[in-house]
């Protein structure tokens, strides 16, 4: 049985393919149409699942969607007849226009395919707990997704249990905790799509001032979960709404009426000088974010009395919160999934379908590792080509363990390195495949990368990637921490020796290493610990302002466009 899972209808668009079970290969389409956030058809991932597997779209038997168009029918008339809102608005709000553009582009690509199997529609929540909790080994969980919203939805609480998903509570638009953070981030002057996490990176700056004023904005309640107060809103009545794909960039109006200003003073331009109350600012969110998803996971832990919680849905990325869950809860064990965000949905829909009508047990070698890969024999036929062109680079081929040795003492020496191994990450994380490397000793690291390498604000920290078996001499954590999705403290004895990856609060957004998941990048880290006697790497994406690097050709073009030092691609070494 071969399943399809796509994500068409909503910004990171994906595709994932799952044979007898098993997980054999999941990709967005941002790595290969090199837009950020791509919202499109997404042809290219399929093209990659399909090739992968060895399969035509004739040989699936069901593509499955991360949305229903019927899910939640009854609360999207009432909102509509109580609000009298125009046809327009109506349509702008569901977004018809490119739900009706993308169901075409299917129906078109169905037909020129051949496709004889079933198509099947699962909640758009539903295919994010499911992302989460089928992928997670537990038998019984808690489950909680938060996002902007999906099919009308945008925070919804599950018991999952024995492979079944029980619906708890939901909240419905324009109540939406995934919006109140988006329209912050878009009035302190970050607009583009998905730039949540440079104000979660902005917020240890400043101090939580503003609270009292974003208790104005957001309500805890135990049966609704919480409010929005939409007089400081504009989603929900702006006939101008609508999230629209531009040549497949998401864009969109500003999300906040004219109270805002009122509540929290002038907006901040983008690109201008960030000052004090704008620190404050994306404090007071951050934890206000932090207390009311803290209030809700409490709730649910009452109501479900399991030790163990899944999580999905873009807020679910954010890492700062994620780890403090285990602080202010009971809960003992959490698994969220890598790709917590839409893109997710296309995995989600798949499993949701595969475990919901067939007994197979749900199969995945990894977690991550579900992307492209290139050979040695690829890559050196694409390097002897653009050797021809430019001689101003040399290369050659190493064992591993000369690579493992050569890589980590040039680290050590202060140089920097582009590393391009294995299968591409699932998800927003590079995790040591797709990486730029470099020695976290070094307390200039910081502004060099964010000046020479990734030309973005200076304020934005840096990762460290550790062995896992060391995790408890560096960092306050028990627990294996794998897909780089919790921020936790650094112990005071060992900072001063990691300041690179150390933020402005102490801590640290760490990524656990162990060998028998990532072989490669484990031996390279243990190399580095052997020389320094600093078991860690500071891990960043593969990227300079685009989608992480997916093939050879990008990869070599990000390393010429910046001030690398050398670039690995498999067993070669390319040195300026």
């Amino acid at each position: 049985m071969i399943i399809l899972g796509l994500n068409i209808n909503h910004a990171d668009t994906s595709a994932c393919i799952i044979v007898n079970g098993k997980i054999e290969a999941a990709i967005e389409e941002e790595r290969f149409t090199r837009i950020k956030h791509f919202a499109g058809f997404p042809y290219n991932s399929i093209e990659f699942c399909l090739k992968h597997t060895n399969k035509k779209l004739s040989d699936v038997d069901y593509i499955t969607l991360n949305f229903s168009p019927y899910s939640n029918f009854k609360q999207k008339m009432l909102y509509s007849i109580k609000n009298i809102l125009s046809i327009s608005t109506l349509k702008k709000i569901y977004n018809f226009k490119n739900k009706l553009f993308n169901q075409n582009q299917l129906n078109k690509f169905l037909k020129l395919h051949d496709f004889k199997g079933k198509i099947i529609n699962v909640e758009h929540h539903k295919s994010h707990i499911a992302s989460s909790y089928y992928n997670s080994k537990f038998n019984k969980s808690a489950g909680l997704t938060i996002d902007g919203f999906g099919d009308f939805c945008s925070t919804q609480s599950f018991l999952c249990n024995n492979n079944k998903i029980q619906n708890l509570k939901k909240v419905h638009f324009p109540h939406s905790l995934g919006i109140l953070y988006q329209t912050i981030t878009q009035f302190l002057g970050f607009k583009n799509y998905g730039d949540e996490y440079k104000v979660m990176g902005l917020a240890p700056y400043g101090d939580p001032v503003f609270m009292d004023d974003f208790n104005k904005l957001i309500k805890y309640d135990k049966n609704k979960l919480f409010e929005l107060n939409l007089n400081f809103f504009s989603h929900h009545t702006n006939p101008n709404f609508s999230y629209n794909f531009f040549d497949g960039k998401p864009i969109f109006p500003n999300l906040y009426s004219s109270k805002i200003t009122d509540l929290l003073g002038d907006e901040r331009k983008p690109n201008s000088d960030l000052n004090k109350r704008h620190f404050d600012i994306a404090c007071s969110l951050q934890k206000t974010f932090e207390k009311i998803l803290i209030l809700i996971l409490n709730d649910l832990y009452s109501e479900t009395k399991v030790e163990n919680l899944c999580l999905a849905g873009g807020c679910a990325l954010n890492s700062k919160f994620n780890g403090i869950i285990k602080k202010n809860t009971s809960f003992k064990n959490i698994f969220i999934q890598p790709n917590a965000g839409d893109a997710g949905g296309s995995l989600g829909s798949a499993t949701y379908y595969l475990k919901n009508n067939y007994k197979n047990e749900l199969s995945i070698e990894s977690n991550c590792y579900l992307g492209s890969s290139f050979t040695n024999e690829y890559i050196e036929k694409n390097l002897i080509e653009i050797n021809k062109k430019n001689k101003n680079y040399s290369y050659r081929k190493l064992k591993d363990v000369d690579l493992y040795a050569e890589v980590a003492n040039r680290i050590s020496e202060g140089q920097i390195a582009g590393w391009f191994r294995g299968r591409c990450e699932w998800g927003p994380r590079a995790l040591g495949n797709r990486s730029i490397l470099a020695d976290p000793r070094n307390p200039n690291m910081k502004e060099i990368l964010n000046k020479k390498i990734k030309f973005r604000e200076n304020f934005r920290p840096f990762a460290p990637s550790i062995l896992f078996e060391e995790k408890e001499k560096f960092f306050e954590l028990n627990y294996h921490s794998p897909f780089m999705l919790n921020v936790v403290n650094v112990k005071i004895d060992v900072k001063e020796k990691i300041p690179a990856v150390v933020h402005v609060d102490n801590t640290c957004r760490v990524q656990t290493v162990k060998k028998d998941e990532n072989p490669h990048f484990y031996n390279l880290i243990s190399q580095f610990y052997s020389k320094t006697d600093v078991p860690i790497l500071l891990n960043t994406s593969f990227n300079e302002n685009e989608p992480i690097v997916q093939n050879p050709d990008e990869a070599y073009q990000c390393f010429i466009r910046t001030k690398m030092d050398f670039l690995v691609l498999e067993n070669w070494i390319i040195s300026r």
